[in-house]
């Protein structure tokens, strides 16, 4: 991708994440989810707009219980797989064994 073409994406990921965007795509989700949220930057971020798109994610948690934060690791979004990839795996493990209660009920 050009530098151009990366910064469109950005852009567009940056308005897909907003909560008047997600929240209804969230809100329509029924199987366990678990999130690993990032704490760190993210590059291209300015001010606190990454901490403020993560914020709204906690009335997603308070109002889908099937959607919930698994774990918040210190790493940005782009790193977690390489630095954070034991709080993933323990996300998938976590959808998993939900997944596994509702199949024997």
């Amino acid at each position: 991708m050009t530098a151009a073409q990366m910064a469109d994406c950005n852009i567009e990921l940056g308005r897909l994440a907003r909560a008047g965007e997600l929240g209804p795509v969230l809100d329509n989700i029924a199987v366990p989810v678990r999130y690993v949220l990032a704490s760190g930057t993210s590059l291209g971020s300015k001010g606190d707009e990454q901490e403020r798109m993560r914020a709204s994610l906690d009335q997603v948690f308070e109002r889908k219980p099937n959607i919930q934060l698994s774990a918040k690791v210190p790493s940005n979004h782009g790193a977690i797989p390489k630095k954070d990839a034991p709080a993933a795996a323990k996300a998938v493990r976590e959808g998993a064994a939900v997944l596994g209660r509702e199949d024997s009920s």
